[in-house]
């Protein structure tokens, strides 16, 4: 069954990611906004087959730790941030900082996953609030990302030690 399960979460994945090339406006899209498209587009069609892949995320106990049932999808998750993450970095969007630069896919995983678990328990009508996490969860990880705060603050420290030399 666990295979089974592999199976369908890269199936899934693959035709969120045909869904969102169709779109003639998709490729236009900023790193954030192309993530928001596959995020709403990869649980539309999750909730095509609702009970099985809620079932499956049901019975995950720690849901953080690496899960070989979800490893392909992580797999195939992080080839797609690390177009993203080019892209946005490409052009000004992400902010490349030296050594924090190499977690931001695993950021991004984490709030995928963290948006595909409360998506299996959400008992909301249409399961709005798991729309609103979406749309939060994923403009806080890309303000993370952005240039800004982190950057005055890394650059604070980084003055700081040379102002004490």
């Amino acid at each position: 069954m666990d295979s089974d399960l592999q199976f369908n979460w890269s199936a899934v994945f693959d035709k969120a990611i045909a869904t969102c090339n169709e779109d003639d406006n998709y490729a236009g899209y900023s790193a954030r906004e192309k993530m928001l498209a596959f995020m709403y587009t990869f649980l539309q069609i999750i909730s095509e087959d609702e009970n099985k892949f809620t079932s499956f995320l049901k019975q995950q106990r720690i849901p953080f730790i690496k899960n070989p049932g979800l490893e392909e999808l992580r797999k195939l998750f992080s080839g797609y941030c690390d177009t993203l993450i080019l892209e946005g970095t490409n052009s000004g969007e992400i902010q490349a900082r030296p050594f924090v630069a190499n977690y931001y896919g695993g950021l991004l995983w984490n709030t995928f996953l963290s948006v595909l678990y409360y998506w299996a328990n959400d008992k909301s009508e249409n399961k709005e609030h798991t729309d609103v996490l979406v749309e939060k969860s994923v403009h806080f990880t890309f303000d993370i990302l952005a240039p800004g705060v982190i950057d005055s603050g890394l650059d604070l420290i980084q003055n700081i030690f040379k102002l004490r030399k």
